[in-house]
């Protein structure tokens, strides 16, 4: 009897199963097979004042609604120093920092959280 075709077919066979196995693992790893976070749109705005002050403006946005909080910092490029941003979310609340940037020295970062517990980055600038 003459079998030397059985050994190559299990080998493909098997070498297809171990694909499938790691592709599988590799996909568990990135996050699996579920829906995308859902990202939302909400509008702030940083500017500086003529006397070098930062004012961070909460704006609105279609998401605006299920804002819950806004944290946040602005480093003085500078000497590396950092100033906590606090920022209701109310539409047109706004934050006027305590220090005086000279310009595109301040690199403001402003995270919102929202009503389903996640957290985006909103605002990502330098003034």
């Amino acid at each position: 009897m003459d079998e030397k075709g059985v050994s190559p077919v299990i080998g493909v066979i098997l070498m297809v199963a171990a694909t499938i196995v790691i592709a599988a693992v590799v996909m568990g790893m990135l996050g699996g097979f579920g829906p995308p976070k859902k990202t939302y749109v909400v509008a702030v705005s940083a500017s500086r004042t003529a006397g070098g002050n930062v004012t961070v403006t909460f704006e609105g946005g279609p998401d605006a609604s299920l804002v819950t909080s806004f944290s946040g910092t602005i480093t003085n490029i500078s000497d590396q120093t950092n100033e906590t941003i606090t920022l209701d979310a109310t539409v047109g609340s706004t934050f006027v920092s305590n220090e005086t940037y000279k310009t595109n020295d301040a690199h403001v970062v402003v995270s919102a959280t929202f009503k389903d517990g996640s957290s985006q980055v909103v605002l990502n600038t330098y003034v």
